[in-house]
């Protein structure tokens, strides 16, 4: 079960650094990597700035008397999903039941955890591992989701691989049309018109890397892509599943086993880093009123597979209705077309999404009023006509490099 902890990234937040370490050192040698911070302040920082998979709380540290719980209840507040396990000293039994109601995983007494660290930190992994596909089903923004449902149900070895493909792909895509949507339009390095025109699977993950250097840079776009690529992290295990997908759409192998098993690998630990940590949401107004200090937006929640969610935004400018806007947790909505589109069936509430996915081909040359290509995100079986007046090339062209 230790195998779950390689590569694994952990917080440990503990203000006994020596003991603290100490006590990781199994972790770290299982293959682990440990971040440690001695207060909930940090913690919440470092939590925000970069991914984890599990978090390790001393129930005593500043900035309380029990700063443990503090932060599990800034955590919760902020509505992070994050594993933690509690460290607890002796004579603090009352302060781990509070924990549990903080939704603490697991807790273990400092005293046994020599013992007993190494094997609850591999448990509570390979658990969330275990139902990281069924939670990224369920509460990924909805482009993603039906992806991760499909790859779920798929039975098939063979078909699972390609499945699999298709799932990474659609976060390479997913991910890009985030970063495009929140970021202040500059040329990417390496990102040609003729890329662009006709993207592939290398190119979406090239626009997500391209993206990540520029200024200003969306916060979510860039969360999500650090829970695929940590940041200063090995690059080469996605670009080998790009080279797997462009041999396989060519017809020169097929997926092996063992791609098989690094796929299943990646998009687990991705799911699993989405599904702790996204808190975003993907949102289509369909009405608003003003009390003349706030509009108060109804609007339809893009997650998981099933119907749009209902659900009420306050912002202090209006929106337009019927378009797809992404809402970082506490910030203003961001439009995201004309990258992103929707579709919604009149009186149905029913809305599908549709994504950038290149420019429309014919038999003229590509010009400044060539307008975008999209493809559809879900199961249906036709793709919605969709419009927008920007999407057209000379939008892309803000993009491309020269």
């Amino acid at each position: 079960m230790t195998q779950q902890l390689a590569g694994a990234r952990i917080l440990v937040a503990d203000d006994q650094g020596d003991v603290a370490r100490t006590l990781c050192r199994p972790l770290h040698k299982a293959g682990a990597r440990l971040r440690f911070v001695a207060d909930g302040h940090t913690a919440l920082q470092e939590i925000a700035a970069r991914p984890f998979d599990l978090i390790l709380i001393d129930m005593k540290m500043p900035p309380e008397e029990w700063g443990g719980l503090w932060l599990l209840g800034q955590l919760k507040d902020g509505g992070w999903r994050l594993p933690s396990l509690v460290l607890s000293g002796e004579g603090s039994k009352q302060q781990v039941i509070e924990a549990l109601r903080l939704d603490a995983t697991d807790w273990v007494l400092k005293d046994h955890a020599g013992d007993e660290l190494l094997e609850r930190c591999a448990k509570v992994l390979s658990d969330r591992h275990d139902q990281a596909l069924a939670l990224a089903g369920n509460d990924l923004p909805s482009p993603l989701a039906h992806r991760f449902a499909r790859y779920e149900r798929t039975a098939d070895l063979d078909k699972k691989a390609i499945e699999g493909l298709h799932t990474l792909e659609a976060i390479f895509r997913f991910a890009a049309v985030l970063g495009l949507s929140t970021t202040p339009p500059a040329p990417l390095r390496g990102i040609t018109a003729a890329r662009l025109a006709a993207p592939s699977m290398g190119t979406w993950f090239d626009i997500c890397t391209a993206l990540a250097k520029l200024p200003g840079a969306g916060g979510d776009f860039m969360r999500m892509l650090s829970w695929l690529v940590p940041e200063g992290g090995d690059h080469r295990p996605v670009q080998e599943l790009i080279t797997v997908r462009n041999d396989f759409a060519h017809g020169r192998s097929t997926p092996s086993f063992s791609d098989a098993e690094q796929l299943e690998t990646l998009l687990c630990r991705f799911a699993h880093r989405a599904a702790s940590s996204w808190r975003a949401d993907i949102a289509v107004p369909v009405s608003m009123t003003y009390d003349g200090t706030t509009y108060a937006v109804d609007a339809l929640s893009l997650k998981g597979t099933g119907k749009p969610i209902p659900r009420t935004l306050p912002t202090r400018t209006s929106v337009i209705t019927g378009q797809a806007f992404v809402v970082p947790h506490g910030a203003e909505p961001i439009p995201m077309a004309p990258w992103l589109l929707t579709h919604t069936t009149p009186g149905a509430q029913d809305v599908r999404c549709l994504q950038f996915d290149g420019l429309q081909r014919g038999k003229r040359a590509i010009s400044g009023g060539t307008p975008f290509r999209y493809a559809k995100t879900d199961d249906g079986v036709d793709t919605p006509a969709v419009n927008h007046p920007d999407a057209t090339e000379q939008t892309l062209s803000q993009w491309t490099a020269t």
